[in-house]
Parts: C-alpha cells; structure tokens; sequence
C-alpha cells in the first residue's frame, strides 16, 4: 500500500516513562505544559473514556510531544504517540492546504472560477464561484437540498454530481461567513480530480504527507486501523449545534433558520447521534474531504511547523512546502464574520486558513493561522516563533481546546525571551 511509504519515514515510537498518566517527553521550559495538559485531560470526562495528544515544533525539532488516556475505549487499546484521530470539521485547514500546492504550483488560481476546471459546476448560477470563494465558506453553498444519509456522503464523485445539479443558496443568512460542513470539501475534491488526476487522498500522500514524513492522510488503510481513535462525545458537546436531529432547538428561531439548519448541519449530521459511526472501518476508509482527514498530533504539529517556516522565509528561498508569495496571499485577509447558525465570529484568509487572534502572547501568535476542530481539537502555526501546534481528542467536548495551546504559546513566549 502506499501509505507503507510514508509510514517507513515517520519516527517510531519509543517506549517513555509515564509521569501522572501523561506520556512523552518535553524539552527544557516547557514542563508547565506538561501539568496543563495533564489538568485538560482530566476534565474532558471520566477515565477510560478519554485520550488526547499534544505536540509542539519549533525551528524543526519537537519540543512538546505528550499523550494521555485511552484510544479505544471499547477495546481498550491506550493512546500512543501515533495514534490517528479524524479531525472532522478540522480537516479544513488541511484542505486548504492541499489546495494552495496546487496553486504554488501552477495548476491553478484561487480567483478563478471552479467551472472552469469542472464546466458542468457552472449551472444553476454557480459559474462565478471561485475556489476562494469555497475555502473561505463565502460561496452560498454551506449545505444540500437534496436529502442525504451518512453512506452518501462517503462518495465523493456521486456528491459532486449532486453539487452539479445545485443552486446557490437564497436565504440572505448564506450571503456572509456560513460555515458548512460538507460541500466544501466535495467542491475541492473534484477540482483536484479534474486538474491534476490524481483523487485527493493520493495527491495528499505523495506531494504533501509521503515528502515531508508526515501522519496526516485523507482516509486510512487497513494497517492504520490499529492506531485509529475512537470518537465519542461528552454530554455537552453535542447540544452546541442546537438544531442537531431536527427543530430549532430552545433558541427561539424561526421557521426559516431550523429549515437552514437542517439543510447546512443536519443533512446528515457530522455528528450523529450515534458516534460510532465514525469508528466504522467503512468509514475510516472512505474520502470525506471536510471532515475526513486523520493525523497525530506529531504529524499536525510538524505541518504546522512547515507552514510557519514557509510563512517567514526570505522571498525566492526554496521552501519545505509552499512559497512565501502563496502563503503571503494566503493569510491576507479576506473574510470575516459571525456565522448566523453556529455564532462565533471567524475570520479567514485569502487561501482559506483560518486567521488567529493573537491573544495574550502577541510575540509569537502574531500573524498566526490554523483551525479550530470540533470539541476541542485545534492546530496553529506561529511564524514569528518558527512554532506549530497540535491538540487531538478522542473525547469531544463542550469546552475550547484553545486554552491547553495558549499555555502553550507562553511557554514558547518565555524560550523565546531566554533565547
């Protein structure tokens, strides 16, 4: 299988003491990590039910590589420095990614319409959506009219055929950021497909994850099962998406809002009510572009790190991944807005990353970009550090997971400041 390829290159994992349950090492001043990491672990829900990971790259070396918990909780498998969580809705940053190599290489313009790589898209109004317009969840099509279940969406060739048949989105709510889980991914795949022959999964693996050594892959083969997290929910994490399995919820909305709920995050559910669905193995096999990708928090972490060198190199340096002109217009702001179904405002470069507040630690979250996951999950890139950082959960929770990073990112402020 090819990803035996990439496999060969990635690091193995060396047995580590445990120190409070908490595995893996932490270079010298960042130990605080280590206790905050070790807190969120703890709170995400009852043991046995939980894992998580969390690695830290600066200037190319690991710094931060812990892991905690469970993997399986049915089969009690423990986590383990490669073990691989699909970053559902956080799979957009690595996307986006994918996207923006195509386009440092040549093969296409993010400001060029999709129709004119997929000609049959251009119906029903949509010939003057650009992939711009897609990654960056402006082109008034966040969901599906056509009624969908949770074995359509593992198809991505029949989506895009569906997409063909579909009109832009007419409630006004569509006509700002609206976030959607599925149809971006489905635009993106077939505009791979059609412009440089290879399916999205293999593009990935050969010119992005085979290359570089990384565990980041759109789907998983067999002999990647065993490292394969199972994904559960805690009680609270599910009642953030108010309209999930129908109704408007207790938020007082209309008519018109439940109707575009369900079309945008009902059509199915990315987080149905049954969340084994995403352990099945036919699922874990399938493409599902926007919520589909799977990595370790090494593997995201490292790719962070890539961007973020990338991001501050002298113009014309050759790069590890994407040149500094692409990654300059890449983080130029393009969108912003309140996301009318979800809320949270979100803001979004030109090639589709997610723009970064830079918090309280401006000297190394400035001009910083990445994604925020579901349920925690979340992954960064610092280019004024050299940093990139990655926090997994199997345990999808209520709370934000950008906390344990901002522990991070004063830990990487304070190296910094010592040099």
């Amino acid at each position: 299988m090819t990803t035996s390829l990439v496999r060969q290159v990635l690091p193995r994992p060396r047995p580590r003491a445990a120190t409070d349950d908490v595995h893996g090492t932490t270079a010298p001043g960042f130990a605080s990590v280590r206790h905050f990491f070790e807190r969120a672990c703890r709170e995400a829900g009852p043991p046995g039910s939980r894992g998580a990971a969390l690695a830290v790259v600066r200037d190319g070396e690991p710094v931060v590589d812990l892991w905690h918990g469970t993997a399986d909780p049915v089969t009690g498998t423990p986590w383990s420095g490669d073990t691989l969580v699909p970053l559902l809705t956080g799979s957009h940053g690595i996307l986006a990614t994918a996207v923006l190599l195509l386009a440092d290489m040549g093969a296409l313009e993010l400001d060029a319409p999709v129709a004119d790589h997929w000609p049959e898209f251009a119906v029903r109004g949509k010939g003057a959506v650009t992939l711009r317009d897609v990654l960056t969840f402006t082109a008034r099509l966040p969901g599906m009219a056509a009624g969908l279940d949770q074995r359509d969406v593992e198809n991505p060739r029949m989506m895009a055929a569906l997409l063909e048949l579909h009109s832009l989105e007419e409630d006004p709510r569509a006509g700002g950021v609206l976030h959607g889980p599925w149809t971006a991914g489905w635009i993106v795949a077939e505009v791979v497909r059609r412009v440089d022959g290879r399916d999205l999964d293999l593009f990935f693996l050969e010119e992005i994850a085979g290359p570089l050594g990384l565990d980041v892959h759109f789907g998983l083969v067999p002999d990647q099962l065993p490292q394969a997290a199972r994904i559960s929910y805690d009680e609270g994490f599910r009642a953030r998406y108010r309209a999930l399995d129908g109704g408007a919820g207790d938020g007082g909305a209309g008519d018109g809002e439940a109707e575009l709920f369900e079309r945008v995050w009902n059509n199915p559910s990315p987080f149905p009510a049954d969340a084994g669905v995403w352990s099945e193995s036919r699922r874990r096999y399938a493409i599902v572009p926007s919520l589909g990708a799977y990595a370790s928090a090494r593997g995201l972490a490292r790719l962070q790190g890539v961007l973020a060198a990338d991001a501050v190199r002298a113009p014309g340096e050759e790069p590890l991944l994407l040149s500094r002109r692409t990654l300059d217009q890449a983080r130029s702001f393009w969108a912003e807005g309140l996301d009318p179904l979800l809320g949270g405002v979100s803001a979004y470069g030109e090639g589709g990353l997610q723009l970064l507040d830079e918090g309280l630690h401006p000297a190394v979250r400035s001009g910083a970009f990445g994604h925020q996951g579901p349920g925690g999950v979340a992954y960064q890139a610092w280019p004024q550090a050299g940093a990139g950082a990655a926090l997994i959960r199997s345990r999808l929770t209520a709370g934000p997971g950008a906390r344990v990073l901002d522990e991070v990112a004063g830990a990487v402020a304070r190296a910094l400041r010592t040099g």
